[in-house]
């Protein structure tokens, strides 16, 4: 609310977390699914925004999806 108030840049990496932290809750909902299955993930390959954390699994094509950082700036994990 602070850095709204203050129209403070930490507003927009709020966003970004809150974007980011919704696709990490999918990721390990799938995740524990396959454990309860007694498998694995089928994708062994993760690639992480730098900007703005949001995973995504294989190799990313295109701009992230939160932050819009081109895909080639992504670091596999």
């Amino acid at each position: 609310k602070q850095a709204e108030a203050e129209n403070h840049k930490a507003k927009r990496m709020f966003g970004y977390a809150v974007e980011a932290e919704a696709v990490h809750a999918k990721l390990y909902k799938k995740a524990l699914e396959a454990v309860q299955q007694g498998e694995d993930l089928t994708e062994t390959e993760f690639y992480l925004c730098p900007v703005c954390g949001y995973i995504e699994f294989g190799k990313p094509t295109e701009a992230c999806p939160v932050c819009k950082v081109k895909a080639e700036k992504f670091v596999q994990v």
